[in-house]
């Protein structure tokens, strides 16, 4: 039986539903002009071919009794286009063949809450739908609290027609909110991976996605520059990609991503990196992208991963361990405006196979005007071969590298931590660096710890490690000799980039991308660090083109080394109450004697300028007490 109350509440039973005495279309269609509630009574509802569609309705609420209130469609469940203020909530559904379970467009005010959704079907290629399907515009709706599992849990995408071929939509949103949903998807959890642009506030908040082959939420829509995008508290376990957003301004903030590190996985079902920010399809709108809190983990790809140019990029606070192939790294054609990496807590990053990324770095930052890294903390970065298993050849130093800032107009490093970077036996090809900075205009570095183990540099053996490196290794120096400190060229290979520097004027040139910086007034200031050098390489090599102050750090050499704890190459130098320990000697300074001040620093090995310097200088340093 069915009947209608005064305050238009329709109820249907599944004995009305199956007699076509009131079936669940009919029930919609009575209130859909003037508003009401549809009350599903407990019960299987066979929806048949078509869905239940909405058209034009406004204040229509339909409402089960919980799972207990199942309806099973063969080609979807619910069709809502040009309706405003629609609920569907308590009930559970069931829907098989290419269309989406719910299909929302051109709505305002749209509630799909405490839902129990399955899509069955033949997956990828049988043409799979999505539970849930926006298109056009989308005004304030809401999906909450819903169980979902198919191919894909909310979609914005193209739209199928009845034949099942693809009409071209486009996405707007405005106070979009997805949360507190179970998404156990196969290939996303949420997939905005056509043209879609947000405004107003849009919350993706407190989901937890499972099973992803591809990516546990892909969100690559343009946000408009009065708008909001906040991916906030979700919990996702993915094979694929965890994350993924585009570059025009969204806010990750207490995210947990767990992933398979499985080396041998398929590559389309994804490259396993925790967030990644890349292109979309809808215009190249570029704002303050900001990560912080999130908890990665067990990936075999990066922790966090630019690929695309973007405004300010601030990364905080956040917790990266068991990544395979790098922990917060810019590359393709990934550019900043200005980056602030503050905080960060990155563990074994442990590459078991060259991936994408040339080497492998714990905090890499690629051709920001502004870069603050401050306060981050690297903690074994290595390799594991399996067994017989070479590294690939590449014809320059494999880097393995805990802070790298390259192609950086200015830039701050200051506070970090880098332990145990390297393996235990390096390879001749391999280099080990604590932290790496080179084509830039004014750098300082400040406050850092660099040593690569934690016990005594002389039980390290002959490693290639260096704490400090700024510029290039002589060893990839393909310019001219020159003078002491008047080189005219220099160039050299740092991972997938090839660095040449000049007197005023430096590159940077990776495969997709190329920076320059011109500068009549280069800089590195490097003051009250610590660092440490092995067997082969000192502890800090600091190469400039234009003017260099090192004051008041510790320099720590292995003990039968013949390279110098500190070597300074630069046009003019200041080297100031720092304390040298090991090397022969302790100090190198290739700088022109007219243009050099040394004072107050204490050595045990000496310092040995490059030309004929001033014997005042000499006596105002103290030889032989380390």
């Amino acid at each position: 039986m069915a009947s209608s109350d005064p305050d238009r509440t329709v109820f249907v039973t599944p004995e009305s539903h199956a007699g076509g005495v009131m079936t669940v279309q009919a029930a919609v269609n009575s209130v859909a002009e003037d508003g009401g509630t549809v009350c599903l009574a407990q019960g299987v509802y066979h929806l048949g071919a078509e869905p239940v569609r909405m058209r034009g309705a406004r204040s229509v609420r339909v409402h089960g009794q919980g799972p207990g209130t199942l309806l099973i469609g063969a080609r979807g469940g619910f069709d809502i286009t040009l309706s405003a203020f629609v609920t569907l909530e308590d009930f559970a559904l069931i829907s098989s063949g290419h269309r989406p379970g719910i299909k929302v467009s051109i709505t305002a005010v749209v509630t799909v809450r405490r839902l129990t959704v399955l899509i069955t079907g033949g997956g990828e290629g049988g043409g799979q739908g999505s539970a849930i399907q926006l298109s056009n515009a989308s005004l304030r709706t809401r999906i909450q609290d819903c169980d979902i599992a198919g191919r894909i849990g909310i979609e914005a995408r193209e739209y199928l027609d009845d034949e099942g071929g693809a009409i071209r939509a486009h996405l707007l949103t405005t106070d979009l909110e997805i949360s507190g949903n179970l998404l156990m998807c196969s290939w996303s959890g949420v997939q905005f991976s056509g043209s879609a642009a947000h405004m107003l506030r849009n919350t993706v908040r407190g989901n937890t996605v499972m099973f992803a082959q591809g990516a546990g939420l892909r969100l690559l829509g343009a946000l408009s520059p009065w708008a909001s995008f906040d991916i906030t508290d979700n919990h996702v376990q993915s094979k694929g990609v965890g994350i993924e957003v585009g570059a025009s301004g969204y806010t990750l903030r207490d995210n947990t991503i767990t992933g398979d590190p499985d080396p041998d996985s398929d590559p389309e079902t994804g490259s396993g990196h925790g967030i990644v920010l890349r292109s979309g399809e809808s215009g190249v709108l570029r704002g303050t992208t900001r990560v912080s809190g999130s908890r990665i983990s067990r990936i075999g790809g990066v922790g966090i991963l630019v690929r695309v140019p973007t405004g300010d990029l601030d990364v905080s606070h956040n917790t990266i361990e068991g990544a395979g192939e790098g922990g917060i790294v810019v590359t393709e054609r990934g550019r900043l405006a200005a980056a602030v990496i503050v905080g960060n807590t990155l563990r074994d990053i442990v590459t078991h196979r060259c991936g994408e990324t040339v080497g492998t770095n714990g905090i890499r930052v690629v051709g920001a005007t502004h870069a603050l890294v401050g306060s981050n903390t690297v903690r074994n970065l290595t390799t594991e071969f399996d067994d017989g298993e070479e590294g690939e050849e590449s014809g320059s130093p494999d880097h393995r590298t805990g802070v790298a800032v390259l192609a950086c107009r200015e830039s701050r490093i200051h506070g970090n931590t880098v332990e145990r970077i390297g393996r235990a036996d390096p390879d001749e090809d391999e280099r080990c660096l604590g932290i790496h900075v080179s084509v830039f205009a004014r750098t300082t570095i400040e406050g850092n710890v660099c040593r690569r183990v934690a016990e005594d540099i002389d039980d390290d053996g002959h490693t290639p490690w260096s704490g400090l490196l700024v510029g290039d290794d002589p060893g990839n120096d393909e310019g001219d000799e020159g003078g002491p400190g008047t080189p005219d060229i220099r160039t050299g290979h740092i991972g997938p980039y090839v660095s040449v520097v000049g007197h005023q004027v430096s590159y940077l040139v990776g495969r997709h991308t190329a920076f320059a910086h011109a500068s009549q007034d280069v800089s590195a200031t490097v003051s009250a660090n610590t660092f440490t050098g092995a067997a082969e390489h000192p502890a800090a090599r600091i190469d400039v083109a234009g003017d260099a102050v090192v004051s008041a750090n510790q320099f720590r050499q292995h003990g039968d080394s013949d390279p110098a704890a500190l070597t300074v190459r630069a046009r003019t130098a200041t080297v100031s109450a720092n304390r040298a320990r090991g090397g022969l000697p302790s100090i190198h300074l290739d700088v022109d004697p007219r243009w050099l001040a040394v004072l107050g620093n204490i050595t045990s090995g000496g310092i040995d300028p490059e030309g004929d310097i001033d014997p005042k200088w000499l006596k105002l340093n103290v030889k032989g007490v380390l």
